[in-house]
């Protein structure tokens, strides 16, 4: 067989298939209603927190359960953004959250307080693609954190001396990941997410899923469980180290407006 035959068979064939994925493509965008349905949730994440936080010689070793969540939480709670239309999602997951655990021993003697404020932002573009009954995508985007974190050793020794060291270093990572939906009835539904993260960070990922109770006014309840692991290491200005291994898991419960 000729190289030219060889070459218009090639040529029939890719027709054929993209053809293919062209009909499959739009008998998929009918599957999904063209307007926009935007939809907001405000949740709050109980994180326990289980991980290390260091800057220069002083390391803290964290274990945060959720019996001390609200002993140690200042502030916190979160608000997620999304919008449908066709097959596309965008989402925006905006977090902050100020902690301060209970001191821990120095491994030279004394007590290492903490304190922590951890904004999280987090941005997804995703397709969808109707699976069964059900609705399934991947995911592209961005999670964007600062870890403004304060480090206090307290030395058991006269008149009380303390060394303090302060770092506000910020990471930005691209995420690629997916997710699945399903309606378990009339009124529940079910979602499965998760992401991995690279650039910014040693690395990051994380998972959830949660179950939506649709209410008569049509807005819902969320409850579900989430846990994002982030390791990250930073030289800063004074050369330094900074390191964050840190992993958050914990019961989400919010409400959303549709």
């Amino acid at each position: 067989m000729g190289i030219s035959r060889l070459i218009k068979n090639f040529a029939v064939v890719s027709l054929m298939v993209f053809t293919s994925l062209a009909q499959t493509a739009q008998a998929q965008d009918q599957d999904f209603p063209s307007e926009a349905n935007w939809q907001i949730t405000a949740y709050l994440w109980a994180q326990a927190i289980d991980g290390t936080v260091g800057i220069g010689p002083i390391e803290s070793d964290i274990d945060l359960s959720f019996s001390d969540l609200l002993s140690s939480l200042n502030i916190g709670g979160a608000v997620a953004f999304r919008r449908d239309w066709g097959r596309n999602v965008f989402v925006a997951d905006l977090q902050y959250y100020s902690l301060s655990p209970d001191d821990v021993s120095a491994p030279l003697g004394g007590t290492i307080s903490t304190d922590l404020k951890q904004p999280i932002y987090q941005f997804y573009y995703g397709r969808k693609t109707a699976l069964g009954n059900g609705v399934a995508g991947w995911l592209i985007g961005a999670r964007y954190m600062e870890l403004d974190t304060t480090l206090t050793w307290k030395p058991n020794l006269p008149m009380d001396p303390k060394l303090v060291k302060r770092a506000s270093p910020d990471f930005t990572d691209f995420l690629l990941g997916g997710f699945y939906e399903k309606p378990i009835s009339d009124k529940w539904s079910f979602m499965l997410q998760g992401d991995i993260g690279l650039g910014g960070s040693n690395h990051s990922w994380n998972g959830q899923m949660y179950f939506n109770r649709k209410l008569q006014s049509g807005n819902s309840v969320v409850l579900g469980f989430r846990v994002m692991d982030v390791d990250f290491e930073d030289k800063l200005p004074n050369d330094e180290f900074f390191v964050y291994d840190v992993r958050m898991t914990g019961l989400t419960v919010g409400f959303t407006w549709d």
